[in-house]
């Protein structure tokens, strides 16, 4: 029943992936004719091979002459099919690794920020990068092995013709090596799947640390980063050779039993040619092609190993698209070509996994055009906000509408096409200036991305460099200072024209002169976009329509600067301590 499941499930996997090839079909239809012609010419060469070296003990010369020609012409007809073969196998498998790859980063970024948050990130480089290579060979394993066992097999079944009872101690063996491989890949296969999954593992640790190789430096936690990287990293290694090992132990009996096959066909071979019932000349193309025969169990091991390696990388990848152990992101059909700029949140709850309740029962309006401001302690809730207007997340209860549609109702595309966020850390290139701003619009003017870089304060700026907008800022924007990457940002949320914009702690780790250029920047954008400001500094916000102040979850007051100093302590208390703060800085 097992090995019904798995063939099921190979075949299952098998036309799954077809479906990413179906516009390269065509070289398929050629790739089987090819071996088709290939495996018949095949059977003909030990059959020509053999006539040939009895017409040379016989001397028949003439005979021989002609047999070589037509050796000569079967060898160049399987050249060139081989040739062919190799060439629609190679456009074929780029073809559908492309087509597979293109899919599983467009479903990957599908995924719910949940799942993303609860997995490492090595998980879907390891499914990107590597199993789509084993899906994508496939049809060229499948078809290649399966050629190669098909003329081999071709080649046994004319030994038939040379001698049957070496033709049957063949088959004998063989069937003793099928069924030992296929033990063998049974538990080479169980040490695999250990392997595949530690690499995963080891992948995201080391993405992680690259990622974060300025952190590690400036915490000076290098030895203690090193220490787990070699933990790792062994056992990987670990893994590894306990699988090889497993592999090399199988295969040692494995080529003891073909040598024992080796001394038994030349035994008998010996005792057929003593007693005159095999001639020399048979013998030398049974020796000559033994090789190939024998090879017919390591094409099917081949096979075995490569179906039970493609299930667990397809399985993986399919995982992915299809199954629910990654669930995806899930929107509305209404669509909002343009917003207008109207948010309201209609008591909202909202808690991350195994949280304790982040929003309770939230509730506001804001207007289009209006600059609303966020405050409030670290923790009490402020970038859930925002992650909800994005869609990143849903609430558990209560309604978030945009333009009156509730969020849930709105596609992908009229929520997140309509709105810019610009973080703390924003993203940026290892690009040109114009690059990292022609990645939002293709087809951007000279005049709207001057007038971007102009309303962010950053025109003058890129004006002094040398090469201008053509200037490479480096991985992350290394060669930019924070102000001048969230410039770079603002211009970039500004291209494309979003009516809704959010800033989520924009300003919180830059010095006052830069605070100070920001802020010019966000009063630039002031009345014409609906602005949402998440702020660390209260200086940040003075000038804002609205202030909203959030304590644990919930709204406890609004108002704008003056209001809310004046009437409460909590803001006031945030206020002071901010220029206590300041004071000390200046000091």
């Amino acid at each position: 029943m097992k090995k019904e499941n798995k063939t099921k499930g190979f075949f299952t996997y098998l036309r799954k992936t077809y479906r990413f090839a179906k516009k390269n079909k065509k070289d398929l239809i050629f790739i089987f004719i090819g071996c088709i012609i290939y495996c018949i010419v095949s059977i003909l060469s030990p059959l020509l091979t053999a006539k040939r070296i009895v017409a040379l003990t016989d001397s028949l010369w003439q005979r021989l002459i002609l047999i070589t020609f037509v050796i000569l012409f079967v060898e160049f007809v399987r050249n060139f099919i081989r040739f062919c073969n190799n060439y629609f196998m190679n456009r074929f498998y780029f073809a559908i690794k492309k087509n597979i790859q293109s899919k599983l980063t467009k479903e990957t970024l599908k995924i719910d920020m949940h799942t993303l948050n609860n997995n490492s990130s090595g998980l879907f480089i390891e499914r990107i990068n590597e199993d789509t290579n084993t899906l994508a060979d496939a049809f060229n394993i499948i078809v290649d092995n399966g050629t190669f066992c098909l003329s081999n097999i071709g080649i046994l079944i004319s030994m038939f013709f040379l001698n049957k009872i070496i033709f049957f101690i063949y088959c004998l063996f063989l069937i003793i090596l099928y069924f030992g491989q296929k033990y063998a890949a049974n538990k080479i296969l169980e040490k695999n799947k250990i392997a595949k999954k530690t690499k995963e593992d080891t992948s995201g640790f080391i993405s992680e640390l690259v990622r974060g190789v300025k952190d590690i430096k400036i915490l000076n936690a290098e030895d203690s980063f090193i220490k787990s990287a070699d933990k790792k990293i062994d056992c990987l290694n670990k893994t590894f050779h306990i699988r090889n090992r497993t592999r090399a132990k199988f295969r040692l009996i494995n080529d003891n039993i073909r040598d024992l096959l080796d001394f038994l066909i030349m035994i008998i071979g010996i005792f057929f040619i003593i007693n005159g019932k095999l001639e020399i000349a048979m013998m030398l193309i049974i020796l000559e092609y033994r090789g190939r025969i024998i090879s017919i169990s390591s094409d099917f091991e081949n096979l075995f190993d490569f179906v039970k390696t493609f299930n667990l990388s397809a399985e993986k990848i399919f995982d992915i698209l299809e199954g629910d152990k990654f669930p995806k992101e899930v929107f509305g059909t209404k669509k909002l070509k343009k917003a207008e700029g109207n948010i309201e949140f209609k008591d909202v709850t909202f808690q991350y996994e195994d949280n304790q309740e982040v929003l309770k029962k939230i509730s506001f309006k804001i207007k289009p055009n209006e600059t609303i401001s966020f405050v409030g302690k670290s923790g009490s809730g402020k970038s859930t906000i925002f992650n909800l207007i994005a869609g990143l997340y849903y609430p558990q209860s209560g309604t978030i509408l945009i333009d009156g549609i509730p969020i849930t109702e709105l596609d992908k595309d009229s929520i997140r096409g309509n709105l810019s966020i610009i973080s703390q850390n924003p993203y940026i290139f290892n690009m040109s200036i114009r690059d990292n701003l022609k990645i939002i619009k293709d087809n951007l003017t000279e005049k709207e991305m001057i007038d971007a870089c102009k309303m962010a304060c950053l025109h003058e700026f890129i004006m002094t460099l040398k090469d201008g907008y053509d200037t490479i800022v480096g991985e992350g924007g290394v060669t930019l200072s924070g102000g001048q990457r969230q410039r770079l940002a603002i211009a970039r949320a500004l291209i494309l024209k979003t009516e809704i914009i959010l800033f989520d702690e924009a300003t919180s780790a830059l010095d006052n002169e830069t605070q100070a250029e920001i802020q010019k920047s966000i009063q630039n954008m002031q009345g014409e976009y609906t602005i949402l400001i998440i702020a660390h500094r209260l200086s940040t916000v003075i000038n804002s329509d609205r202030i909203l102040l959030i304590d644990n979850g919930k709204i406890i007051d609004e108002g704008k600067h003056q209001e809310l100093l004046a009437r409460n302590k909590k803001y006031k208390n945030l206020y002071e301590l901010e220029l206590k703060e300041k004071n000390i800085k200046n000091l």
